[in-house]
């Protein structure tokens, strides 16, 4: 017995399979690039034990801030991956422009 597989059906879900994949790779890229500054900044912290590692310095900061870049990086991720992301965010940013340049316009005629 022949099981005939609709073949456009087939390469849309291996299609759908291949982004969910990428998409999950960039996220991880993503949490390893924003955190492994952390995990050096906490070795040096730990092997270097007379704490020559300015805790107020540059590498400290930086180390905070790629942290909290952690917390944003997913959208632009989404943003730089999916049309769809990308349609609703200009959308939102329409709405949201739209009746204050009406206000504006309406208030200088």
């Amino acid at each position: 017995m022949l099981i005939q597989v609709n073949t456009a059906a087939s390469s849309s879900v291996n299609a759908a399979g291949r982004n969910a994949v990428v998409m999950s790779l960039m996220i991880c890229c993503g949490f390893v690039i924003c955190w492994t500054p952390s995990g050096i900044h906490d070795l040096l912290m730990i092997v270097i034990a007379n704490h020559e590692v300015d805790a107020s310095g540059w590498l400290y900061h930086f180390v905070i801030v790629m942290m909290l870049v952690s917390s944003c990086v997913n959208p632009f991720i989404y943003a730089a991956k999916y049309r769809e992301f990308q349609a609703g965010v200009r959308r939102l940013l329409r709405h949201q422009v739209e009746p204050s340049v009406q206000q504006v316009v309406g208030g200088v005629t």
